[in-house]
């Protein structure tokens, strides 16, 4: 059973005073939290490694999370899976930001080393690893959001050409600005190697049966999304009729959850353990 944590002022000091020598604790960090695949693949991944961890749920909103992140900082929560709604606001609690996630500007991994909290960014890695080749191919983002920020990144360091799309053309401006890509609008994306949608378009508006035409699908080799709840989304059964190579969503999960793993243990991650229970649970 994962264990869900839970932290009124008066129950945190009793809960980390009884339980300051025992089992190091990780956790996803998010408002919703309940419905995360994260707590089944990391405490197998730890107890696949004979290592003393629990992973749970810490499920906190904005307005909690100055006080949850007090706590953390003197308390023994080892490690933290950050994501929505706080991958921007919890970077006001790290004393050092890894350079990837300064540049992303986003934290969703968080490592507490003796009361100094480490921020990184491991959605740009696992990303990288789900997309394969990158250097030179031509890719297409649709979202203009932490995660597309994240991708974004990642294709650049490896020698990527990238161009952002988003309904707000000055959005996709700005951030192309940033990251010294090209941009454009949903009613006029280019062709190119591969399409990667990283909007939350099936998440915030479960009913959508359309984000881009058949005919913009049509002009790619490749189709990626990032969501995996539902792991086949609308884009991708649209692009596998039309026989493009898909990337499912559950692949970047995996790969920046190793990332995470690996940050936070200093061990190698047993990832066809991982693998074979998101396999069998999406």
């Amino acid at each position: 059973m994962i264990a869900e944590w839970v932290f009124p002022p008066l129950l945190v000091a009793g809960f980390f005073c009884y339980n300051l020598f025992m089992t190091n604790k990780y956790g996803i960090l998010a408002y919703p939290a309940k419905h995360s695949l994260s707590p089944m693949i990391h405490n197998a991944a730890f107890k696949e490694m004979n290592i003393d961890a629990e992973y749970g749920v810490f499920e906190i909103d904005s307005m909690g999370l100055q006080d949850f992140m007090d706590y953390v900082k003197t308390e023994p929560i080892s490690g933290l899976s950050v994501s929505l709604p706080h991958k921007v606001n919890i970077m006001q609690y790290m004393h050092v930001i890894d350079y990837g996630a300064k540049k992303i500007g986003a934290v969703n991994t968080v490592l507490n080393n003796r009361g100094t909290l480490y921020g990184y960014n491991t959605d740009f890695v696992g990303s990288n690893l789900a997309l394969g080749e990158i250097k030179s191919k031509r890719f297409a983002v649709l979202g203009t959001g932490g995660a597309a920020r994240a991708i974004v990144y990642g294709i650049l360091k490896e020698g990527g050409e990238v161009k952002i799309y988003s309904r707000s053309v000055d959005k996709a401006k700005k951030l192309s600005d940033e990251f010294g890509a090209s941009f454009g609008d949903f009613s006029d994306i280019d062709g190119g190697d591969v399409l990667i949608q990283a909007t939350s378009i099936w998440i915030t508006n479960p009913e959508s049966t359309e984000i881009v035409s058949a005919e913009i699908v049509k002009k790619f080799d490749t189709v990626m999304d990032i969501v995996y709840s539902p792991l086949m989304t609308p884009l991708l059964k649209m692009a596998q009729d039309l026989g493009k190579n898909i990337i499912t969503g559950e692949k970047m999960f995996l790969y920046q959850a190793v990332k995470q793993f690996e940050i936070w243990t200093d061990q190698k991650a047993p990832v066809d353990l991982m693998q074979r229970l998101l396999d069998r649970n999406l």
